[in-house]
């Protein structure tokens, strides 16, 4: 059985609803380091996501998280809601992609996985992601259900037909198998989805969820997949500000507004806490962790 302990490096602020320089630098001061050392105290090894544009404010948050032995993977350029993967054209995926590839590269070396940012992504990404060298893709969330509460959610509703194990992505569907040579490795979910947000907003929900897939994998061999970013991990105490990202009133409402309220809950130290649960039953339930990378390539062989 496999755990794939992955985190999205990006410099969004929870608290504002935006990306800044100052939340980068916060990231790479305290939120890492705090994260780092839970990794270390489990002896795990994880993929962290960077996106270029992450790795273009805080170059050195990527030696940080190398000199630590995980691996370094691709959250593309930038996350801003206008380079959603899902709404720009083939040529246009691929400048993104190359973009990224060559900042992140110029610091980590050779990269090979990767993760939409937002996790949204169409055929035209699976060809850009063969063309710039990638081999696996972890994006889809297959049977999670967001409903208004994320951007691309009309799109995303075709998770609840996805694949639940690994599968070669098509070009012509991204939620069915294909033939090209990008393995999909789905973030595990159950209506909920296994992630760092969720945990925080509800971990009673996370807990019979996390259950219910330890069971699965035992069962299936189908590996478990939680996805974290690094930017729970900072303090926050003040006033937020839902920045509005969409001219959109509904999306605002919802995408903006109430998610960024649920989203405040059990930041800092206490997503530490509520994670550093789980890692401790993974391990007691006999998995073991393993990188992106590690598990394309034994999924491969």
């Amino acid at each position: 059985m496999y755990f794939l302990m992955t985190n999205d490096v990006e410099s969004f602020s929870i608290p504002l609803n935006r990306y800044d320089a100052e939340t980068a630098e916060k990231v790479y001061k305290q939120g890492l380091p705090r994260l780092l050392d839970l990794y270390a105290r489990h002896d795990i090894k994880c993929t962290f996501y960077f996106t270029g544009t992450m790795c273009e404010l805080v170059p050195d948050s990527v030696d940080l998280v190398k000199a630590h032995g995980h691996e370094i993977g691709c959250h593309s350029y930038s996350h801003a809601e206008d380079k959603a993967l899902d709404v720009l054209s083939y040529a246009e995926q691929l400048t993104e992609l190359k973009k990224a590839k060559k900042v992140i590269e110029s610091l980590a070396g050779k990269i090979e996985s990767f993760r939409a940012p937002a996790l949204r992504l169409n055929g035209d990404t699976v060809k850009a992601l063969e063309e710039t060298g990638f081999t696996s893709d972890s994006s889809i969330c297959p049977q999670r259900f967001d409903g208004p509460f994320t951007f691309g959610s009309k799109r995303k509703l075709k998770w609840l037909v996805a694949p639940r194990k690994p599968y070669f992505l098509s070009y012509e569907s991204i939620t069915r198998k294909g033939n090209s040579k990008i393995l999909e490795i789905p973030i595990s979910a159950l209506l909920f989805s296994f992630t760092g947000t969720v945990m925080r907003r509800s971990p009673v929900i996370t807990k019979l969820l996390q259950n219910y897939l330890f069971f699965e994998a035992k069962r299936t061999e189908k590996p478990v997949v939680f996805l974290f970013h690094p930017n729970e991990c900072l303090d926050f105490s003040g006033k937020a500000v839902p920045t509005r990202r969409t001219t959109n009133f509904f999306e605002h409402l919802f995408a903006d507004v109430i998610r960024q309220k649920l989203k405040l809950k059990n930041l800092g130290t206490n997503s530490l806490k509520l994670l550093d649960e789980i890692l401790a039953s993974a391990s007691e339930y006999g998995f073991e962790f393993v990188t992106a990378s590690e598990y394309t390539k034994m999924y491969k062989d």
